[in-house]
């Protein structure tokens, strides 16, 4: 009677002993797969802070494309506006030469012979 009651006690211990290496077992997994979801937060997390940093450089390269744009558009307009004035420069230039010339003409016709 004390052998089989002894050898329940020890059948109990042994189940008890296998049921906590089992919970400490699963312990152990849920450990690391909460580790292992914190890692792959933290990788989200860093492949977002890269998608916003690549949004913000080919934000800032179009911006440097169109600010490189617009001075170009300058430039030109600058070209075109000192080419209108040389041609006004020289169209001016030509009616004075212009008038010079018919003063000369009308003088040597008006001189007394």
């Amino acid at each position: 009677r004390l052998e089989a009651q002894r050898a329940e006690q020890l059948r109990l211990e042994a189940e008890r002993a296998e049921q906590q290496r089992l919970e400490a077992q699963r312990a152990e997994q849920l450990r690391l797969e909460a580790e292992r979801a914190e890692q792959l937060r933290l990788e989200a997390e860093r492949a977002e802070q890269l998608r916003l940093e690549a949004e913000r450089a080919e934000q800032l390269r179009l911006e440097a494309q169109r600010a490189e744009q617009l001075r170009l558009e300058a430039e030109r307009a600058e070209q075109e506006r000192l080419e209108k004035e040389r041609a006004e420069q020289q169209r001016l230039e030509a009616e004075r030469a212009d008038r010079d010339s018919k003063l000369r003409e009308l003088k040597r016709h008006l001189k007394p012979k």
